[in-house]
Parts: structure tokens; C-alpha cells; sequence
């Protein structure tokens, strides 16, 4: 049996006294000078053998004596699952149905960049990913819709110096190598009560662990996970600007208005106006399927959406006859969690994604043109710290005309050198549209009792105070959070910030171990930061394209009512079972 290098350091024992080793040495010599043969010493039955099995069996009883590992085997294999890579020292990615592993050949000074697919002149076996440089792995689905993995980790971090360190985990124990290449043990969240600390010990990031025994508190899964599969761009509409065939799903709309744009309400302000989007038109009616999105770049934005839709569609992307090949039999599908874009924002963060530079904002609204569409996904200006949006009167055939990597309109794409890193790895391997585009809407709201919960929400809600592993429930203050309080500004702010006081224990999110308050732009980075609150009981996260880069961003989350309007839209998760 092959042996990982080291993996002893696992079971050493303080004040454990004479090691079984220097035993059997001193047995050895003792039979050596009392004439016993080296038959006797190395046969198949000799006392070296016999040895070396009982020392085997004693490590079996450790390590499931400490609970650590799903058996012994699977440490010596370094899979737990099948999933370790001990050569890029990161758990390789579950391949589900309907995908097909991805590389990219990036932009250099010449040319923007190119995809190649598996088996396609260029695709390299054995270097496809590499988070040691930044190059996470990625696949793409039968529609052409692009999946990155995000591989199961433990993390640290500290607060004062905004940084985090990860620490990649061997298949789906809590092991990690330490920078001396000893196996050490990640902590993890033990009960529902407990306030964890990141900033003293590594804690197994929650979107990655069974978190059924503590009713899923920091947003876990009910099994623990390899790794999880996130939407490389946030959802976009079939055809615009992509071969995808327009195709209902079997989830209705649920609201019959929406709110409009002032482009769109015809009244010169913003309002309430019967329902629409861009595939179907105005259609003001809850008898309209909903279309099977895409997840690709150069991409109408998915919006004109609810919260509960969202989270509707976003379970059914694993139905039968869906446009992705996935099936529900090896994969679940859901509306991205608060824990998962902290599980996205955490690696980002790290020196395996940007190391603390955060992406270019999307910040391109192209509504001058296109009826009820604002946001393109996988585009940006470059922009740091510009004040406002880029109102811009162009259309997908002129980005579609870019060459090499000149900007057009002062626009550049995905895969251009400057596009690039509008990515959650500076590079074409990461995440996009996690800065701007369009509000991503997450699966979070606090259960305050407000009637939007129900209207907008409802199968979001279902679960009332309790969390699943699809749906956390934050905490929230009633005393400043209560349905008699008047309606406005002044209230609502007050009850965001009661409410991010009382959320003293979930982490991993990027909202609580990242900001300071639950109003303003106290994020990292200056990100936005309120809480849910009143009338807004909903999460959304990352800002949009109307936000200046001082309030988008990898740690910005927000408060919302949940109804279908121009702005929001979301991504979804992949979870292989």
C-alpha cells in the first residue's frame, strides 16, 4: 500500500513513550543475537510484517477515533471521493453530465483571447486548470453556457490587513498541507451557537460542509462537498447575442407588473408597469413560462425577475428536456447562497485569484437601444473608481466587431487584455460580472414578518425562521425591525443596522467578517454594505452597473423588496451528487 509522504504527522500522539518502531528494532536486535533467522524476521508471517500490519491497523483505529477522515484508505488514496490532485495539491473537479472541460489561450498584445474545448488543437490534459496560477478550472454545457469549480477550502483571515489565505482541502475531510507540507486539520462550525473566529484559526468555509446537524446556520449543504460549480457570467437571456435555443421551462412568472425603467414606464420617472422582459415583451400575465437562461459572456443580462423566480428556475435547471444536458439524477442545481459568493469572494481574494486587487466593474448600460435590456455580461470600461455608470449607445454587433484587444466605444470584453480583469482571477479563468452588471439576487432573507416576504418571496420563505441548505435565514432585531414602524428612510436604515448587530455568529458570507456596519459602504473596498431590513427583507450581492466602483464589488451585498424589476437578475450553483 502506497503511503502519502508524511501522512503519519496525522496520528502522532503526545507523551506516547517508546514508538512501536524503536520496539520492534529492539525485538530485532534481541532475536538477532539470540540466532533467529532473517526468515523468521521478513517473511510474509514474520515479525517485521506482522509489524508493520499492526501499526497500520493502529492508525486505522486513530484516525476514525478523532473522526477526521471517511476511513483510512481514502487519506492513503489522498482522495476521500476520488477528487485529489496530490501534484496541484487541490481537489480536481467533479465532472457532472452535459459538461465538457474548457481551457483558454489568453489575450496578448496581438489578439484577444480564445477558448478551446476538450479535444479540440490546443487543449492541454494535464494543465487545463492550476489555482497555484490563478487558472481555475472550467467547463462549459451543451448550450454554451460556462461553469467554473470552486474547490472545497479552508480559510483565514484577517480583518485589519483585509487579507485571506486559503487553504485547499483534501477531497472532502478537513485536511490541508501546511506551508512545511505537514498534514494538518482545519476547525469547522460545531454548532449553531458557536461565533466563530476566522482570524485565529483556519475554518472550513460552511458552503463546502453537512451542515444538517446545526439547520444549515452558516449556509452549508446537507453532505459534505468536493467543491461546488458556480455560473461563470450571471444569467442571460437565450439568443441576442448566442445560438442557444429559446426554450420554456416548466416555472410560470409570478408577478403580472414589474418596475420599469423610465425608458420603459413612458412617465419620466421610474414605476410600476405591466409585466415584460426582453424574449417575451410586454406579456403582464402569470401564465408566461419562464425561458431556460444561459450563463455566457457577451450576453443580454437576465432581469425583470422576483427573488422567488429566481430560486424557482434557477432548482429547475436540472428538469427533464432542459437546454443544458444536465440531469437531475448527478447534479443539483439552486440559486446561488450568500455562502457560496463568499466561498467565490474568499478564493478571489486570495493569492489563488486576484491577491487583493478587486475586478473591473461591469458598469456598461446599453439601454438606449434594446427594449427592456441594460446590462451585457462580461464587459467593463477598465474601470477603478469612475463615478458613473457608461451610458453607452451601441449594440452587440459592435462588441461582437472588437479586434485584438482595442477597446470599442471605450468598451472591452471578457476576452480582451483589459476585459480580463473584470474576472474573480484577473485572467479569462475566473468569474465575471461579480462587480456591476446587473444585482445579483441571493438566496437570504430575514424572516421580520414584512408582507413583501410572501408577495415576492414565497418559495423562498417557505421555511419561515428556519434555514436549508438551499435558503439562510439571518437573524434580526424585532424590537427595531417591527411591522408598526413608519415606512422611510431614517427607519429602515435603523432596522439594517440592528439587524447586521444581532448576526454575531454566521461566516463565510462575506458580510459580517468583511464590513463594519449594516448601512453605507463600510464593505471591504468601500463595498456597499446594508443589511436586510423593513420593507427590504432580501439579499442581493455585487451592485450593478448603475453603481460606481465604490459601491459594486466582490464584498458588497444590499438590501431589496424581491419584486421583479429592471436591475436584478442572479446566478445559479451546481452541486454534483
Amino acid at each position: 500500500m502506497k503511503i502519502i509522504k508524511k501522512e503519519s504527522e496525522i496520528f502522532k500522539r503526545k507523551n506516547r513513550g517508546i514508538t512501536l518502531i524503536a520496539l520492534v528494532i529492539t525485538i530485532i536486535v534481541l532475536l538477532i543475537l539470540a540466532g533467529v533467522s532473517i526468515a523468521m524476521l521478513t517473511g510474509e508471517n514474520g515479525i517485521l510484517k506482522q509489524a508493520a500490519r499492526a501499526k497500520e491497523e493502529t492508525e486505522k483505529a486513530q484516525a476514525n477515533e478523532v473522526g477526521i477522515l471517511d476511513s483510512y484508505e481514502d487519506l492513503i488514496k489522498g482522495t476521500s471521493g476520488g477528487q485529489w490532485n496530490e501534484e496541484k495539491k487541490v481537489n480536481s473537479p467533479r465532472l457532472v453530465q452535459g459538461m465538457t472541460e474548457v481551457s483558454f489561450i489568453l489575450p496578448n498584445g496581438e489578439s484577444k483571447g480564445e477558448v478551446v474545448k476538450k479535444g479540440e488543437e490546443g487543449f492541454d490534459e494535464n494543465n487545463w486548470y492550476d489555482y497555484k496560477t490563478s487558472k481555475w478550472a472550467n467547463t462549459v454545457t451543451e448550450d454554451g453556457s460556462y461553469w467554473v469549480w470552486i474547490p472545497r477550502y479552508a480559510y483565514k483571515l484577517d480583518e485589519a490587513s483585509q487579507t485571506i489565505d486559503i487553504k485547499f482541502l483534501i477531497g472532502k475531510t478537513d485536511q490541508y498541507y501546511d506551508d512545511e507540507g505537514k498534514l494538518k486539520t482545519a476547525k469547522r462550525a460545531k454548532s449553531k451557537e458557536e461565533i466563530i473566529d476566522t482570524s485565529i484559526d483556519y475554518y472550513v468555509h460552511p458552503a463546502f460542509t453537512n451542515e444538517s446537524s446545526i439547520d444549515y446556520a452558516n449556509g452549508g449543504w446537507d453532505e459534505e462537498l468536493e467543491g461546488i460549480w458556480v455560473a461563470k457570467f450571471e444569467a442571460g437571456y437565450a439568443t441576442g447575442n448566442n445560438s442557444t435555443v429559446v426554450k420554456a421551462s416548466n416555472v410560470n412568472y409570478s408577478q403580472n407588473e414589474v418596475f420599469g425603467q423610465t425608458a420603459e414606464t413612458g412617465t419620466g420617472t421610474e414605476g410600476w408597469i405591466s409585466a415584460r422582459n426582453y424574449l417575451d415583451g410586454v406579456y403582464g400575465s402569470t401564465t408566461t413560462a419562464i425561458k431556460y437562461p444561459t450563463f455566457q459572456p457577451i450576453t443580454y443580462s437576465m432581469n425583470y425577475i422576483s427573488i422567488s423566480d429566481c430560486y424557482d428556475i434557477s432548482k429547475a435547471l436540472t428538469n427533464s428536456g432542459n437546454i443544458y444536458g444536465l440531469s437531475s439524477s448527478s447534479t443539483d442545481s439552486h440559486l446561488m447562497k450568500n455562502s457560496e459568493w463568499g466561498a467565490v469572494a474568499y478564493l478571489s481574494w486570495s493569492e489563488y485569484g486576484t491577491n487583493k486587487i478587486e475586478p473591473f466593474v461591469n458598469n456598461i448600460c446599453v439601454y438606449s437601444n434594446i427594449t427592456s435590456v441594460y446590462a451585457v455580461t462580461g464587459l467593463t470600461t477598465g474601470a477603478t473608481n469612475e463615478a458613473t455608470k457608461r451610458t453607452e449607445a451601441t449594440d452587440i454587433t459592435n462588441i461582437n466587431s472588437r479586434i485584438g484587444n482595442t477597446p470599442n466605444n471605450g468598451i472591452y470584453a471578457w476576452d480582451q487584455l483589459t476585459g480580463e480583469k473584470a474576472s474573480s482571477t484577473l485572467n479569462m479563468y475566473g468569474v465575471y460580472d461579480l462587480s456591476g452588471g446587473v444585482h445579483e439576487i441571493t438566496a437570504g432573507y430575514i424572516n421580520n414578518e414584512k408582507g413583501y416576504l410572501e408577495t415576492y418571496g414565497s418559495s423562498v420563505v417557505a421555511g419561515g425562521d428556519t434555514s436549508t441548505k438551499y435558503v439562510t435565514v439571518y437573524p434580526h432585531d424585532a424590537n427595531k425591525d417591527k411591522n408598526d414602524l413608519e415606512e422611510n428612510n431614517t427607519n429602515k436604515n435603523a432596522a439594517s443596522d440592528a439587524n447586521y448587530g444581532v448576526n454575531t455568529k454566521i461566516f463565510g458570507d462575506a458580510i459580517r467578517e468583511t464590513s463594519t456596519s449594516g448601512t453605507g459602504t463600510n464593505s471591504w473596498n468601500g463595498d456597499n454594505s446594508y443589511f436586510p431590513g423593513l420593507s427590504s427583507p432580501f439579499t442581493n450581492r455585487g451592485g450593478s452597473y448603475w453603481n460606481d466602483k465604490s459601491i459594486t464589488g466582490l464584498f458588497a451585498f444590499n438590501r431589496f423588496k424581491g419584486n421583479s424589476d429592471y436591475g436584478n437578475g442572479f446566478r445559479p450553483v451546481l452541486v454534483a451528487l
